[in-house]
């Protein structure tokens, strides 16, 4: 693997890893579509890292915010959830939603990256992905009501179906999101809190299981790879905070749409 190809599809991590179009996805299908040797997965995982890092420096604030109020509200021995400060209700919620994806990754990790990397599976997915946001901007109806853990735990099972390469973890949340009864923008910032702890956690395991794998890889071939990463996953994140502000996900669901059929065709 060079130095340039890392760039390359650090760049591309970074973009897809927030844009609901399936980051694990785009990085089967481009070493296939440039001719290159498939990348190996502890070099995905360093993409991954540095978009969990551009995640965490963008909320920073509300992540400290969030945190340190549970910490606050667990420590003062508050029985009830419902007792806790909003952002230590938030908190709690970001933990709930975060338990299925954990739970189902330990359980399909090394099934769905030994079984499910082909591009086929890739299209077939990007088309599931894809249905479930036409029925979110379809069906979803904007409620008053607050998150809950109910809706949280619902949120995070739907981020659990990111696992499958061409799904896309922030559609399927946002899309979830909105099926809960949470506005657009809404759902988008909870998506991204919510996949903190997930994301953060994957790619540390992933490193320290890879740690032999790290060995093999230039040192500068890790590095850009994460650098290009951080910088595009962090505007990333800040266009599409913005764009889903006056824009629905149809946008998205016609490049998946199109995208899958010319996989279909060329391979």
């Amino acid at each position: 693997m060079f130095d340039a190809h890392a760039i390359v599809l650090g760049i591309v991590q970074g973009l897809t890893e927030f844009l609901p179009v399936s980051s694990s996805g785009h990085l089967i299908i481009f070493p296939h579509l440039f001719g290159w040797e498939q990348q190996q997965l502890v070099l995905d995982t360093t993409f991954h890292l540095g978009t969990a890092a551009a995640l965490v420096v963008y909320f920073w604030g509300d992540l400290f915010v969030v945190f340190s109020s549970l910490f606050r509200d667990v420590i003062g021995k508050k029985a009830k959830v419902s007792a806790y400060s909003d952002y230590g209700r938030l908190g709690v919620y970001i933990l709930i939603g975060s338990f299925p994806a954990g739970l189902i990754g330990l359980m399909l990790d090394s099934f769905i990256e030994s079984k499910l990397r082909s591009v086929s599976v890739v299209a077939a997915f990007l088309i599931l992905g894809s249905v479930l946001m036409v029925i979110a901007e379809r069906f979803a109806k904007y409620s008053v009501d607050v998150l809950t853990a109910k809706k949280s735990l619902v949120i995070g099972l739907f981020q659990a179906l990111a696992l499958f390469p061409g799904i896309s973890r922030s559609g399927a949340t946002i899309s979830a999101g909105m099926l809960s009864g949470l506005s657009r923008e809404e759902s988008a910032r909870f998506s991204f809190l919510l996949s903190v702890p997930i994301v953060v956690a994957a790619a540390s395991f992933k490193i320290a299981d890879s740690f032999l794998q790290l060995q093999h890889l230039q040192s500068s071939t890790l590095f850009w790879g994460f650098v290009s990463s951080f910088a595009v996953g962090w505007l990333s994140i800040k266009f599409l905070m913005g764009f889903l502000k006056k824009h629905s996900l149809y946008w998205f669901v016609a490049y998946r749409l199109v995208l899958a059929v010319g996989l279909l065709l060329l391979f």
